[in-house]
């Protein structure tokens, strides 16, 4: 999704610093849904894309019709590039930053200009525009985090903004739909869908959904679905915990039964896998369940704009209770994390 300048010319980003001269052209929301410490996980994907072998065959037509254009013009040759028609900006990047290079590309021809915890930037340069590409790792207001990518250009004289002019409907319209498409895609799949879980800290609007008079234990996780489309959080929590496969959701609920854990028929309405349903709109549907050892516990789902967010509530009323959940809670979190991803998994189209 195209997003206003301001998302990236209001952020405190490194890029700023030495690249006043260029104009901002883009600035796209990327389908990259994850937790604080997957950027690395973007900057590989990026560094290893190859749009000339994308999934459409009108982008791939498009991508090579370009590269042949260039090779007939003398566009992309060696006087036009990086230390030739223009300085490289690495030549302007203060000490910390160029110290900290990125990787490779493995088919675009960018060269990497600086790697930070959040922050990564490249440039590439031809006979009709200087260019960098920034991408950035941006909260997602959810606890979440997701991908933000910038174009930055500098045109090469009436050649380069001709070109620009040329190309914008076709980026705007066909190239970069499509390659946010593939983004998609290929995001929700990566290490089989295992990496698309992240745990991330539990943000105060949804424990403010519980009904736990206290909470003595909380966690919290996010899976990237892509846009949820026209589902409610109960039919994600149905998906997540009743779409499971038989042998699991046989060992589930004898482990909340092992656990003390009041679960009723999972076949009853409201109810999802023996939770009662205790709050339910089309955003969040709150699971909760009683328990005989003192260990009633509490599940949210809640639609989140790229995935779902799967938070925990449990409460401990004894000893025995803390006792129990602190040898379980690890457990608990493989368990979660399975779980959703599998889902994640089997809603991928």
């Amino acid at each position: 999704m195209r997003l206003p300048s301001t998302e990236h010319t209001s952020r405190p980003w490194r890029i700023h610093e030495f690249s006043r001269d260029f104009r901002l052209e883009d600035v796209w929301s990327l389908p990259t849904p994850g937790g604080r410490a997957d950027f690395p996980q973007l900057v590989q994907a990026l560094v290893t894309a190859d749009p000339s072998q994308g999934s459409s065959r009108i982008s791939r037509a498009l991508w090579r019709t370009r590269w042949k254009i260039g090779d007939m013009l003398g566009w992309d040759g060696p006087d036009a590039g990086l230390g030739s028609r223009v300085r490289t900006l690495r030549d302007r990047l203060p000490a910390d930053l160029r110290d900290a290079p990125g990787p490779d590309f493995a088919a675009l021809p960018f060269t990497s200009l600086y790697l930070t915890e959040d922050e990564f930037a490249a440039e590439i340069a031809n006979r009709t525009v200087h260019g960098v590409m920034h991408a950035g790792w941006v909260p997602d207001g959810s606890g979440g985090y997701r991908g933000q990518l910038a174009v930055l250009v500098k045109p090469n004289g009436l050649l380069g903004a001709g070109y620009l002019a040329a190309i914008r409907p076709f980026r705007h319209l066909i190239v970069y739909p499509l390659m946010m498409r593939d983004t998609a895609q290929k995001w929700r799949k990566r290490a089989g869908g295992a990496s698309l879980v992240g745990q991330i800290a539990v943000p105060p609007a949804a424990r403010a959904l519980s009904t736990l008079p206290r909470i003595d234990y909380e966690d919290a996780f996010f899976v990237g679905t892509g846009p949820v489309r026209d589902r409610t959080a109960e039919q994600w929590a149905r998906a997540v915990l009743e779409g499971a496969p038989a042998s699991v959701r046989a060992r589930l609920l004898r482990g909340w039964c092992l656990l003390g854990l009041k679960i009723g028929s999972p076949g009853l309405d409201r109810r999802v896998l023996g939770w009662e349903v205790r709050r339910s709109t089309p955003d969040f549907v709150l699971l909760g369940v009683g328990s005989r050892v003192g260990m009633p516990g509490e599940l949210l789902f809640k639609r989140e704009r790229h995935g779902l967010l799967f938070a925990t509530f449990v409460r401990q009323q004894n000893p025995v209770a803390r006792a129990v959940w602190a040898g379980i809670a690890p457990r608990h979190r493989r368990v979660v994390r399975s779980l959703l991803a599998q889902a994640a998994r089997r809603e991928d189209p």
